[in-house]
Protein backbone atom coordinates (compact mmCIF):
# COMPACT_ATOMS: atom_id res chain seq x y z
CA UNK A 1 0.00 0.00 0.00
CA UNK A 2 1.37 3.69 -0.96
CA UNK A 3 2.36 6.04 2.39
CA UNK A 4 2.33 9.00 0.19
CA UNK A 5 -0.83 11.11 1.14
CA UNK A 6 -3.66 12.36 -0.69
CA UNK A 7 -3.06 15.98 -0.04
CA UNK A 8 -0.40 17.91 1.14
CA UNK A 9 0.16 21.90 1.91
CA UNK A 10 1.38 24.73 -0.22
CA UNK A 11 2.26 27.89 1.41
CA UNK A 12 3.32 30.80 -0.84
CA UNK A 13 5.42 33.57 1.40
CA UNK A 14 6.01 36.66 -0.50
CA UNK A 15 7.73 39.79 1.49
CA UNK A 16 7.21 43.38 0.66
CA UNK A 17 11.06 43.60 0.90
CA UNK A 18 14.13 41.91 2.04
CA UNK A 19 13.94 39.11 0.19
CA UNK A 20 17.46 37.52 0.48
CA UNK A 21 16.59 37.94 4.12
CA UNK A 22 13.85 35.40 4.05
CA UNK A 23 15.62 33.36 1.63
CA UNK A 24 18.64 32.68 3.91
CA UNK A 25 15.67 32.52 7.14
CA UNK A 26 13.89 29.91 5.16
CA UNK A 27 17.17 27.85 4.09
CA UNK A 28 18.25 27.65 7.86
CA UNK A 29 14.77 26.49 8.79
CA UNK A 30 12.90 24.55 6.09
CA UNK A 31 15.77 21.95 5.04
CA UNK A 32 13.39 19.91 3.11
CA UNK A 33 13.74 22.20 -0.25
CA UNK A 34 11.36 24.84 -1.53
CA UNK A 35 10.73 26.91 -4.82
CA UNK A 36 12.45 30.31 -5.63
CA UNK A 37 10.08 32.89 -7.85
CA UNK A 38 10.71 35.98 -8.73
CA UNK A 39 9.47 37.83 -5.60
CA UNK A 40 8.34 34.48 -3.42
CA UNK A 41 8.70 31.38 -2.06
CA UNK A 42 6.67 28.30 -2.17
CA UNK A 43 7.05 25.96 0.12
CA UNK A 44 5.23 22.60 0.31
CA UNK A 45 4.66 19.57 3.15
CA UNK A 46 2.83 16.54 3.65
CA UNK A 47 1.86 18.46 6.91
CA UNK A 48 0.69 21.74 8.30
CA UNK A 49 3.04 24.87 8.18
CA UNK A 50 2.01 26.51 11.13
CA UNK A 51 5.32 26.86 12.78
CA UNK A 52 6.96 27.87 9.89
CA UNK A 53 4.20 30.58 9.18
CA UNK A 54 4.55 31.75 12.77
CA UNK A 55 8.91 31.87 12.63
CA UNK A 56 8.35 33.87 9.40
CA UNK A 57 5.88 36.50 11.23
CA UNK A 58 8.05 37.01 14.07
CA UNK A 59 11.30 37.07 11.74
CA UNK A 60 9.48 39.83 9.83
CA UNK A 61 8.49 41.63 13.23
CA UNK A 62 12.18 41.20 14.42
CA UNK A 63 13.22 42.42 10.79
CA UNK A 64 11.29 45.45 10.75
CA UNK A 65 12.64 46.94 13.93
CA UNK A 66 16.42 46.09 12.92
CA UNK A 67 15.99 48.09 9.86
CA UNK A 68 13.82 50.69 10.80
CA UNK A 69 11.68 50.01 7.57
CA UNK A 70 7.94 48.34 7.17
CA UNK A 71 8.03 45.01 5.99
CA UNK A 72 4.66 43.34 4.84
CA UNK A 73 4.77 39.57 4.40
CA UNK A 74 1.59 38.15 2.28
CA UNK A 75 1.38 34.18 3.37
CA UNK A 76 -1.54 32.02 1.76
CA UNK A 77 -1.74 28.36 2.27
CA UNK A 78 -3.38 26.08 0.34
CA UNK A 79 -4.67 22.33 0.51
CA UNK A 80 -3.98 20.23 -2.76
CA UNK A 81 -4.20 16.87 -4.40
CA UNK A 82 -0.89 14.95 -3.97
CA UNK A 83 0.74 14.85 -7.34
CA UNK A 84 4.77 14.40 -7.82
CA UNK A 85 5.42 18.01 -7.34
CA UNK A 86 9.31 16.64 -6.52
CA UNK A 87 9.88 16.40 -9.97
CA UNK A 88 8.16 19.32 -10.75
CA UNK A 89 10.59 21.37 -8.68
CA UNK A 90 13.44 19.44 -9.96
CA UNK A 91 12.71 20.62 -13.09
CA UNK A 92 13.26 24.22 -12.07
CA UNK A 93 16.36 23.58 -10.92
CA UNK A 94 19.05 24.57 -12.96
CA UNK A 95 22.91 23.35 -12.90
CA UNK A 96 25.38 26.75 -12.69
CA UNK A 97 28.81 27.38 -14.46
CA UNK A 98 31.35 28.83 -12.12
CA UNK A 99 34.31 28.16 -14.27
CA UNK A 100 36.21 25.55 -14.34
CA UNK A 101 33.39 23.81 -12.18
CA UNK A 102 30.07 23.03 -13.30
CA UNK A 103 27.53 22.24 -10.22
CA UNK A 104 24.96 20.22 -11.55
CA UNK A 105 22.47 18.00 -9.62
CA UNK A 106 22.35 14.38 -10.19
CA UNK A 107 19.77 14.47 -12.62
CA UNK A 108 21.08 16.30 -15.07
CA UNK A 109 24.08 15.18 -16.83
CA UNK A 110 27.95 16.59 -16.65
CA UNK A 111 30.12 18.77 -19.11
CA UNK A 112 33.15 17.36 -20.36
CA UNK A 113 36.08 19.91 -20.62
CA UNK A 114 34.74 20.90 -16.74
CA UNK A 115 35.29 19.86 -13.08
CA UNK A 116 31.93 18.47 -12.46
CA UNK A 117 30.15 18.25 -9.12
CA UNK A 118 27.24 17.20 -8.14
CA UNK A 119 24.84 18.76 -5.87
CA UNK A 120 21.08 18.31 -4.64
CA UNK A 121 19.92 20.82 -3.19
CA UNK A 122 16.86 18.94 -2.64
CA UNK A 123 18.03 17.39 0.14
CA UNK A 124 19.20 20.43 2.40
CA UNK A 125 20.86 23.83 1.97
CA UNK A 126 22.14 25.81 -0.53
CA UNK A 127 22.23 25.50 -4.23
CA UNK A 128 24.88 27.58 -5.59
CA UNK A 129 23.02 29.60 -7.17
CA UNK A 130 23.32 32.18 -4.21
CA UNK A 131 25.88 35.61 -5.28
CA UNK A 132 27.91 34.33 -1.88
CA UNK A 133 28.65 31.22 -3.51
CA UNK A 134 29.81 32.22 -6.59
CA UNK A 135 32.42 35.04 -4.85
CA UNK A 136 33.52 32.32 -2.26
CA UNK A 137 34.23 29.79 -5.22
CA UNK A 138 36.33 32.88 -6.88
CA UNK A 139 38.61 33.77 -4.12
CA UNK A 140 38.85 29.39 -3.44
CA UNK A 141 39.90 28.95 -6.94
CA UNK A 142 42.83 31.37 -6.16
CA UNK A 143 43.11 30.04 -2.38
CA UNK A 144 42.91 26.29 -2.17
CA UNK A 145 45.95 24.39 -3.06
CA UNK A 146 46.29 20.61 -2.01
CA UNK A 147 49.14 21.15 0.19
CA UNK A 148 46.51 23.19 2.29
CA UNK A 149 44.28 22.38 5.05
CA UNK A 150 40.84 24.09 4.98
CA UNK A 151 37.81 24.47 7.44
CA UNK A 152 34.43 24.53 6.32
CA UNK A 153 32.18 26.38 8.86
CA UNK A 154 28.51 26.13 8.61
CA UNK A 155 29.07 23.95 5.50
CA UNK A 156 25.55 23.47 4.68
CA UNK A 157 24.95 21.09 1.40
CA UNK A 158 28.99 21.11 1.76
CA UNK A 159 29.59 23.01 -1.98
CA UNK A 160 32.78 24.70 -0.95
CA UNK A 161 33.74 21.25 0.75
CA UNK A 162 33.26 19.26 -2.46
CA UNK A 163 34.94 22.08 -4.18
CA UNK A 164 38.00 22.43 -1.83
CA UNK A 165 38.47 18.63 -2.21
CA UNK A 166 38.10 18.94 -5.34
CA UNK A 167 41.02 20.68 -5.11
CA UNK A 168 42.85 17.97 -4.00
CA UNK A 169 42.94 20.24 -0.37
CA UNK A 170 42.50 18.56 3.09
CA UNK A 171 38.85 19.66 4.28
CA UNK A 172 36.94 19.31 7.55
CA UNK A 173 33.45 20.52 7.83
CA UNK A 174 30.66 21.17 10.43
CA UNK A 175 27.50 22.43 11.05
CA UNK A 176 25.15 23.31 13.57
CA UNK A 177 22.55 21.01 11.51
CA UNK A 178 22.67 17.31 11.53
CA UNK A 179 20.40 17.28 8.06
CA UNK A 180 23.04 19.57 6.41
CA UNK A 181 26.41 16.85 7.66
CA UNK A 182 24.12 14.27 6.31
CA UNK A 183 23.10 15.90 3.15
CA UNK A 184 27.13 17.39 3.04
CA UNK A 185 28.55 13.87 3.37
CA UNK A 186 25.88 12.34 1.08
CA UNK A 187 27.05 14.89 -1.73
CA UNK A 188 30.51 14.09 -0.99
CA UNK A 189 29.63 10.14 -1.48
CA UNK A 190 27.82 10.88 -4.73
CA UNK A 191 30.87 12.80 -6.02
CA UNK A 192 33.44 10.33 -4.79
CA UNK A 193 35.59 12.46 -2.95
CA UNK A 194 36.74 12.75 0.50
CA UNK A 195 37.08 15.03 3.76
CA UNK A 196 39.02 14.58 6.74
CA UNK A 197 36.57 14.96 9.50
CA UNK A 198 32.48 16.06 10.11
CA UNK A 199 30.81 16.94 12.63
CA UNK A 200 27.86 18.46 14.27
CA UNK A 201 28.94 21.69 15.82
CA UNK A 202 31.07 24.90 15.47
CA UNK A 203 34.23 26.10 15.00
CA UNK A 204 34.47 26.12 19.11
CA UNK A 205 34.41 22.25 19.09
CA UNK A 206 37.63 21.29 17.64
CA UNK A 207 41.54 22.63 18.46
CA UNK A 208 43.40 22.57 15.05
CA UNK A 209 44.22 25.22 13.15
CA UNK A 210 44.10 25.69 9.21
CA UNK A 211 45.75 27.18 6.63
CA UNK A 212 42.32 28.86 5.69
CA UNK A 213 39.35 28.88 7.05
CA UNK A 214 35.75 29.27 5.11
CA UNK A 215 32.54 30.66 6.74
CA UNK A 216 30.31 31.59 4.33
CA UNK A 217 27.38 32.29 6.67
CA UNK A 218 25.52 35.10 8.05
CA UNK A 219 26.87 38.45 9.85
CA UNK A 220 24.99 38.19 13.65
CA UNK A 221 26.59 34.19 13.79
CA UNK A 222 30.05 35.52 12.23
CA UNK A 223 30.50 38.43 14.89
CA UNK A 224 28.89 35.42 17.68
CA UNK A 225 31.69 33.21 16.56
CA UNK A 226 34.68 35.55 15.82
CA UNK A 227 36.68 34.63 18.84
CA UNK A 228 36.37 30.50 18.00
CA UNK A 229 37.06 31.62 13.77
CA UNK A 230 40.12 33.43 14.47
CA UNK A 231 41.70 30.81 16.66
CA UNK A 232 40.98 28.46 13.99
CA UNK A 233 43.78 30.24 11.42
CA UNK A 234 47.10 28.77 11.96
CA UNK A 235 50.14 31.96 11.85
CA UNK A 236 50.22 33.40 8.51
CA UNK A 237 46.31 31.46 7.49
CA UNK A 238 43.81 33.38 5.75
CA UNK A 239 39.97 33.52 6.79
CA UNK A 240 37.17 33.50 4.18
CA UNK A 241 34.01 35.10 5.61
CA UNK A 242 31.03 35.86 3.66
CA UNK A 243 26.64 36.06 3.43
CA UNK A 244 27.53 39.54 4.78
CA UNK A 245 24.73 42.61 3.72
CA UNK A 246 26.78 45.26 2.38
CA UNK A 247 25.28 47.33 5.78
CA UNK A 248 26.79 44.79 7.94
CA UNK A 249 30.58 44.70 6.47
CA UNK A 250 31.41 47.19 8.91
CA UNK A 251 29.92 45.65 12.00
CA UNK A 252 31.77 42.15 11.31
CA UNK A 253 35.20 44.09 10.29
CA UNK A 254 35.62 45.25 13.55
CA UNK A 255 35.81 41.86 15.19
CA UNK A 256 39.04 41.08 13.07
CA UNK A 257 41.18 43.81 13.27
CA UNK A 258 44.16 41.47 14.51
CA UNK A 259 43.38 40.46 10.50
CA UNK A 260 44.35 42.29 7.29
CA UNK A 261 42.08 42.74 4.52
CA UNK A 262 43.47 41.28 1.25
CA UNK A 263 40.23 40.72 -0.65
CA UNK A 264 37.23 42.59 -0.94
CA UNK A 265 34.62 40.88 -3.74
CA UNK A 266 30.89 42.35 -4.19
CA UNK A 267 28.38 41.35 -5.97
CA UNK A 268 24.81 43.31 -5.75
CA UNK A 269 24.28 43.69 -2.18
CA UNK A 270 26.14 41.06 -1.08
CA UNK A 271 30.33 41.36 0.04
CA UNK A 272 32.44 38.25 0.77
CA UNK A 273 36.38 39.35 2.64
CA UNK A 274 39.17 37.09 2.76
CA UNK A 275 41.30 37.81 5.57
CA UNK A 276 45.15 37.08 6.55
CA UNK A 277 45.96 36.65 9.93
CA UNK A 278 48.77 39.47 11.34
Amino acid sequence: MSNIKEFYYELEVKPSSHYEHFLDLLIEIYPDGFEELDSSFILRSEEPLDDIKWTLDLFREKLAEATKSDIELAISESKKQNIDWIENFKKSIEPILIEPFYIHPSWHSPKSGLKNIILDPALAFGSGHHETTASCVEILIDEVTPSKTVFDVGTGSGILSLIISKMGATVDLCDIDPVAVESAEDNFTKNGLSYRDAWVGSANSIEREYNLVVANIIPDVIVAIAYHLKNRVADGGRLLLSGILENHEERVLEQFTDFKLIKRVQKNEWVTLLLEKK
